[in-house]
């Protein structure tokens, strides 16, 4: 019979609630020191609501959980079906903490297990992949499933303040590979059972050929069962980050590089999208402690860096003929909001490169430079920013492309150079 996700969480879950106070001791209410009065005020304290889905979710009572989160906050109220915190820095830090207790817990109760199962997870908790087998104990499938899942998306709320959560999660044959069952929460379910099981087995014919296909990007030759553990290592890193950013995105990426980490420098994977070019370098970072992979990538900043070039561009036309720029834009920080929202250049930290061919824009050059400081401050007012020019005779601006143009900027061949840049306090500086 397949097992519906949630039904399988239930019958392990009723008395579970989101705090736990054997976890740890109530913090007490934060003090700071009034340095004019000489007395110990109360610390100031942050409004965070806990969504009734997560409730749902977790197959837990909102009264037990009020409760239980009364001996870990400043104030504890109900509003609807929601749970209002009122919490301190210190006591939000003591919850973030109990939960990453709580994933450890099942981390451990994994490695204990010995099956070789694993969790992969993004760093912003939206999407989880587990990879098990039809042999999992089933108290453990269900902390895995849910413990994490919803640990994990609590430290989101916690470190966001935002209640509104979904995640993406898919439970994957370890052996394999293969998918098994996939759904997104609060609002879906993954339903799996002997049938998806068999189907995920195939004698190992799709992941031979993964291996293959990572070894031929990799340089590697020969039979999988010939190379060095070390090498081994290697392609089943390269199969794993590979397909864990193309089932994010849906689309194939290419190889470029891989560097597996080491006391300098965090593991990580380079490619770039199919339906992208060679100069958009994706970066796929990846940490890994007590059998949970955690994974961040840059191509949502990638993503929004058209919208951002365009806008800098009808300002650069206004001043500049458009045969004469080049702009080329490296989004810093991609913020939180949509590319194409009213605030997206408030949102986004970027420096931006405009290129200009002395031949047609030498003329404007004094002008234009002159009115970059307003446009900082009129567009990018909270966030650290940088547009910086360069102009360069016809036939060495013709040479600079995207795929190079960082490697030009080291090269002396500029007539013209200034640098605008608005620091996130606001303060305007040109040199």
């Amino acid at each position: 019979m397949d097992k519906l996700y949630k039904t399988v969480l239930a019958a392990v879950t009723a008395a579970s609630v989101l705090v736990c106070s054997a976890c740890a001791g109530a913090p007490a209410v934060d003090q700071v020191q009034d340095p004019d009065a000489g007395k110990t005020l109360p610390e100031m304290t942050e409004k965070i609501t806990i969504p009734a889905s997560i409730f749902k979710f977790a197959n837990t009572d909102i009264e037990d959980n009020m409760e239980a989160f009364e001996d870990y906050c400043t104030d504890v109220r109900r509003d609807g079906d929601d749970l209002i915190l009122e919490v301190t820095p210190t006591q939000k830090e003591e919850l973030i903490e109990m939960y990453a207790g709580s994933i450890d817990d099942v981390l451990e109760d994994m490695e204990k297990d010995e099956q070789g199962y694993y969790v992969e997870a993004d760093t912003d908790h939206s999407r989880f992949i587990y990879h098990i087998d039809e042999n999992i104990d089933g108290i453990l499938q269900a902390k895995m499933l849910l413990t994490i899942t919803t640990s994990d998306v609590l430290t989101g709320i916690m470190e966001t303040g935002d209640p509104n959560w979904s995640v993406s999660a898919k439970i994957v044959n370890c052996h394999t590979g293969l998918t098994v069952g996939e759904g997104t929460f609060p609002d879906g379910s993954i339903t799996f059972g002997p049938g998806e099981w068999k189907a995920s087995y195939d004698g190992g014919a799709w992941l031979g050929a993964r291996q293959e296909e990572v070894m031929d990007m990799t340089g590697l030759t020969g039979p999988y069962e010939g190379l060095t553990d070390t090498q081994k290592g290697v392609v089943t890193s390269v199969v794993q980050m590979l397909d864990w950013i193309e089932g994010k995105y849906e689309q194939q990426f290419h190889y470029i590089s891989y560097a597996p980490g080491d006391a300098v420098e965090q593991e990580h994977l380079k490619v770039y999208p199919e339906q992208g070019g060679e100069s958009d370098v994706v970066t796929v970072y990846r940490t890994y402690e007590n059998g949970l992979y955690r994974y961040e990538d840059d191509y949502g900043e990638i993503l929004k860096r058209p919208s951002y070039e365009e806008q800098v561009r009808i300002f650069a036309e206004q001043y500049l003929p458009s045969e004469g720029i080049k702009i080329y834009t490296e989004i810093k920080d991609g913020g939180n909001g949509a590319a194409d929202g009213e605030s997206f250049l408030k949102e986004v930290s970027a420096v931006t490169y405009i290129f200009m061919d002395e031949a047609l824009c030498s003329g404007q050059y004094e002008t234009f430079l002159e009115a970059v400081p307003d446009w900082l401050t009129e567009n990018c007012q909270g966030v650290p920013a940088g547009i910086y020019l360069r102009m360069a005779e016809s036939e060495a601006w013709k040479q600079i492309g995207r795929s190079d143009y960082e490697d030009k900027l080291r090269e002396d061949i500029y007539t013209e150079e200034a640098e605008c840049a608005i620091s996130g306090s606001g303060k305007v500086t040109v040199y």
